[in-house]
């Protein structure tokens, strides 16, 4: 069983352990890779399992690439800390809620629907704000398509999900209501990229003050939005099994739409629309729980004194 102060401050530890457990490996494999001319984004690293297939993969670099692939820093932070205070129990009830595939079908729709309209939706701004121009080229051969959906719903929906929503959005909702939840949930949530998207274009020398300032913006208030629309998905499901495929396929989606695009608007909107959607639910469901009737199993409620907090 755990002591009072692990239980009281399980929060900051598990923030602490999702951030130490991905930078202590990202921010030296990132070193790493670009002094080798090599890119561990999304779709690179498809293309980087595949050479490992195939056999054409240099060791030295293939080892740097598997242990960063499979980092999983937030999914493990939320195992770790479930087990140390709650135990069986809480990782019994964890993984229920990871197996949960039978929902009602109209989410299942809105799941799916989500990302492609939020797509759809910020190509045909970058369209009409970027001068009536795209330069489409998939960055992922469609060839490869559903084996990138997989490779996507394992090493980004499965490795951070069963942390952010799996643990710390259940915790934070003990303590806060859902839309403030969602904003200490949506910052943490964005900041931990970080590396990903500030060191990466450093070190290919891309990085400017006003790219800096404009990514640091959309990883702190966009992320948010995006946060907010995930924590109303999940408090009247109860299924964190669709939040891992859903994280998956809108970065399916998002790379082969928008970041295929070559459009730089497009990906602005990408990170601003999905307030659109957070808005329209905060104002017909409510900031307090994001749910009309009773909330799903596995879902706390706000205690009464965090109700205005």
């Amino acid at each position: 069983m755990a002591s009072t102060a692990v239980r009281r401050l399980q929060l900051p530890l598990f923030f602490v352990l999702a951030y130490a457990i991905t930078w202590s490996i990202q921010i030296p494999a990132y070193l790493f890779a670009s002094g080798r001319g090599e890119s561990l984004t999304n779709e690179a690293n498809l293309l980087h399992f595949q050479d490992i297939i195939q056999g054409t993969m240099d060791p030295g670099f293939a080892w740097v690439f598997l242990l960063v692939s499979f980092s999983f820093g937030p999914t493990l932070a939320g195992i770790i800390v479930i087990a140390l205070v709650q135990g069986r129990e809480g990782i019994r009830e964890l993984f229920s809620r990871m197996v949960k595939a039978r929902i009602p079908a109209r989410w299942i729709a809105i799941i799916l629907a989500i990302p492609v309209a939020l797509a759809v939706a910020s190509v045909a701004v970058g369209f009409l704000l970027g001068g009536f121009h795209l330069n489409y080229a998939p960055l992922v051969p469609l060839a490869l398509a559903l084996p990138f959906l997989v490779h996507l719903v394992i090493f980004t929906g499965l490795a951070e999900e069963v942390g952010w929503r799996g643990y710390a959005l259940p915790e934070l909702q003990r303590h806060h209501m859902a839309e403030k939840a969602s904003w200490i949930l949506g910052i943490a949530w964005g900041l931990w990229h970080l590396p990903s998207n500030l060191l990466m274009p450093y070190l290919a020398g891309q990085l400017t003050v006003p790219l800096a300032i404009a990514i640091i913006l959309g990883l702190t208030f966009g992320v948010v939005g995006w946060t907010i629309v995930l924590t109303w998905i999940y408090n009247n499901t109860g299924s964190l099994f669709w939040i891992i495929i859903l994280h998956g396929f809108y970065n399916w989606v998002v790379s082969y739409l928008v970041l295929s695009s070559g459009n730089y608007m497009a990906q602005v909107a990408s990170g601003v629309l999905p307030w659109a959607i957070a808005v329209f639910v905060l104002k017909k469901y409510g900031a307090e729980t994001l749910t009309q009737g009773p909330r799903p199993a596995g879902i706390p409620g706000s205690s009464p004194q965090s109700a205005g907090s």
